[in-house]
């Protein structure tokens, strides 16, 4: 009788260290418990086995495991190995040979058996890769500690490192000598894009997100107090941060009129990411007023025709490959420190101030009305500026932020890194650079290091390509412990450099112009906050975590709600209501992208490597078949809660198994909050309807009413309309149905 089973596994070493290890009898000795050898045979629970090993193709490994005596088990076991550069990944056949009946209570024994036995040898296996991985390392620098010439070791008159020796290293900063070891690679391509000074402010970032990983968080930066006097205020508005906030700011300058101050720790409007968004996007900051179509002109470096979303075809996979092509979704490609620049030159002309190299240290709040704050920087010495209100525009590791959540980390975060580079192989291939076409969400292999590596990439100007890498992390306990370092920049571009031919093929002039790099966080609530608004203070941008749970699109989703923003808070403003109950209405949140979480969960690695790249070609089909009006309006943040029920349904008959992996993937906890979600979801698309059913006369009155009540009920009114409108739930008179 014969037993058939196989499994797909990753370990955490290149291919060739992997079969060297595998091919190593005696390293059978350590993954199988209580088994020796003896002679030519192998002993094993008390019995005799002959062990005959072969390599019939390449990359392939089987091992004929047959008993002396013949009423005994026989093994055939294959693995066939996949290079996947950083790791390998490895199926696994084995086939029992029984002589007698395999009952069927002993198939399911076999079964869970090997399966935990799988699970047993890639731990083990794991350790021993990690041990020849150090060892590799030591061998590797003293050979090249060798090489140095003993000339400048006699010349120091003791033994010196390679780093301290060699001359390639003479001229490097001594951060970038001390990282050189841990990320050849990453060194190396920074020094040819002289980008070694950026070295330093991604430490910083890494430092802050381990501080926040560990419940860190800064307790002195905020302060209320009833020694405030009202007074003749410096500025309406203090804007703490100088990137996506500098928008924010430019509209309430140049369009209502507001006296502002911008500052940053290092300079305002400086750029360490490059941004794409459509033009139907765009046509926010043209409405507004805040700008016109020919200086955006300026700042659009491409507008390509289409885009799409591609998964990997794992060899493990029964699911077909589906693509997905998406023209007017992410198809502009914006030079950020351009229209950062543009920005600031806005500011000033509005007769705003702008504040380079200046710290954020405190705020101190006036406890009662009128609203004030005085904001305490540090430069050479202490500076301190007073205001009606704090914008914090400081990212993702805001200290006020922080504060404001006690500490608390996002639901979720993106490490992302990349380069703007030129030079990629010209074609129409996938791993070829068609500047026609942009890479939304693209993947070329399945799990690496335990992460799903998900590419993007948009065309600039000429041949120009801006490349990034990214994945999906949730922030809880399990996943934290896995990351090694914690969601580490550094060791995410040592990856990025190692695996980017793998994503597109570098060409004979091929070179990086600059780095691009950040943390990109969701706190995906189906909430406006997850936490009261600190008093005095509206955060904006990053430090909002208001982006696509999906594509993570900070930027998409703070052009589109601006003058939804800026409007509410104008408003909020001339009334002179600046308390946390009006402000909290002046927000970029869209109850249908929030929803969005659960697929983005989907995305993080689970069970085995191929799992989020066969679910993830299921989900494409479904959407190929649902039509390309759904499927624009998902990846646009315009989903209606009819497209999501449909795609629901599909899902279920296309790929059942999304019943068993959703408490693995979600948890319990998960699973009961979108289900809370998902009802929450309901009862605002039947609000939606029956707002879009009273047309304007409805609104009018409502709005009339609800002003005439009060300014918190009125604002509610308007900023619930405005997130419907700009999630495309109401749209145009005559009324649609959107449930």
């Amino acid at each position: 009788m014969r037993f058939n089973y196989t499994n797909y596994l990753e370990l955490p070493a290149p291919l060739a260290i992997c079969e060297d290890l595998l091919s190593d009898p005696t390293t059978w000795l350590a993954l199988v418990p209580k088994t020796k050898q003896i002679g030519d045979l192998w002993q094993f629970d008390q019995k005799r086995y002959t062990v005959s090993f072969e390599s019939p193709q390449k990359q392939q490994l089987q091992w004929q495991i047959t008993p002396v005596k013949e009423r005994d088990l026989s093994l055939t076991l294959e693995l066939d190995l996949h290079d996947a550069l950083i790791s390998t990944h490895v199926i696994i056949r084995l086939v029992l040979e029984a002589p007698s009946v395999i009952w069927p209570w002993e198939y399911l024994t076999y079964k869970r058996y090997f399966g935990l036995f799988s699970e047993h040898c890639k731990k083990t296996l794991s350790k021993l890769l990690q041990e020849r991985l150090i060892i590799k390392i030591k061998a590797e620098e003293k050979v090249a500690i060798a090489a140095v010439p003993l000339a400048a070791e006699q010349q120091n008159g003791a033994a010196l490192t390679l780093n301290q020796a060699s001359p390639a290293f003479a001229h490097k900063p001594k951060l970038a000598i001390d990282l050189h070891d841990l990320y050849p690679k990453t060194i190396e391509n920074f020094e040819k894009m002289q980008a070694l000074n950026h070295l330093a402010r991604i430490q910083v970032l890494e430092a802050e997100w381990k501080g926040i990983l560990n419940g860190e968080y800064a307790k002195d930066v905020y302060e209320t107090t009833a020694n405030l006097t009202a007074q003749a205020f410096d500025y309406d508005l203090i804007y703490a941060g100088g990137g996506l906030a500098l928008l924010h700011a430019a509209a309430m300058a140049q369009c209502y009129g507001r006296r502002v101050l911008v500052f940053d720790r290092s300079l305002v409007g400086q750029a360490h990411r490059e941004w794409n968004i459509s033009r139907a996007e765009l046509q926010a900051l043209v409405d507004m007023g805040l700008m016109d179509w020919d200086e955006l002109a300026t700042v659009i470096m491409r507008e390509y025709r289409t885009g799409i979303v591609r998964f990997y075809h794992s060899p493990y996979s029964k699911m077909p490959q589906n693509e997905l092509w998406l023209p007017g979704v992410l198809n502009v490609a914006i030079d950020a420190q351009g229209l950062l620049q543009l920005m600031r030159q806005k500011i000033e002309a509005a007769g705003g101030k702008i504040l380079d190299h200046r710290l954020f240290r405190r705020v101190r709040v006036a406890q009662t009305s009128p609203m004030q704050v005085e904001v305490e920087l540090e430069a050479t010495s202490s500076e301190k500026y007073t205001a009606r209100l704090l914008v914090d525009g400081m990212g993702s590791t805001s200290p006020l932020t922080l504060l404001q959540n006690a500490g608390r980390p996002f639901a979720g975060l993106c490490p992302t890194v990349g380069t703007t580079a030129t030079g990629f192989e010209p074609g129409n291939q996938p791993n070829q650079h068609n500047p026609t076409i942009g890479d939304i969400l693209i993947s070329v292999a399945d799990t690496q290091s335990e992460r799903q590596f998900i590419w993007e990439g948009f065309p600039g100007r000429e041949d120009e390509l801006t490349v990034y890498v990214f994945y999906y992390g949730a922030l809880n306990g399990q996943q934290v412990k896995r990351e090694r370092p914690a969601f580490s920049l550094l060791e995410l571009f040592e990856n990025y450099f190692t695996l980017l031919p793998s994503y597109k093929k570098p060409g004979a002039n091929f070179r990086h112009l600059k780095p691009v790099y950040g943390y990109i966080p969701g706190r995906h609530s189906l909430q406006k906050q997850d936490a009261p608004l600190l008093r005095g203070v509206l955060p904006v941008g990053d430090s909002a975590a208001q982006q696509s749970p999906l594509t993570y699109c900070g930027f998409g989703a703070h052009v589109r709600n601006l003058p939804r923003t800026t409007s509410l808070l104008e408003q909020t403003l001339a009334a002179n209501q600046l308390e946390p109950k009006y402000l909290c209405h002046t927000t970029a949140f869209q109850i249908n992208s929030s929803f969005s979480w659960v697929f983005s969960r989907f995305m993080q690695p689970w069970g085995q490597p191929h799992n989020v790249n066969e679910i993830q070609n299921a989900f494409l089909g479904v959407l190929k078949e649902l039509g390309p009006d759904l499927a624009l309006r998902f990846y646009q943040d315009r989903m209606y809660l009819s497209d999501y029920n449909q795609i629901i349904w599909q899902m279920l008959l296309k790929y059942p198994v999304v019943l068993s992996a959703a408490p693995q993937v979600l948890g319990i906890e998960g699973v009961y909050q979108w289900l809370r979600d998902y009802i929450n979801l309901g009862v605002n698309a039947a609000l939606a309807t029956g707002a879009a059913a009273a047309g304007a006369k409805g609104e009018h009155a409502l709005d009339w009413l609800a002003a005439k009540n009060s300014l918190d009920l009125g604002l509610m009114m308007q900023a619930r309309y405005a997130e419907w409108r700009v999630m495309g739930w109401l749209p145009n008179y005559p009324a649609e149905k959107v449930l």
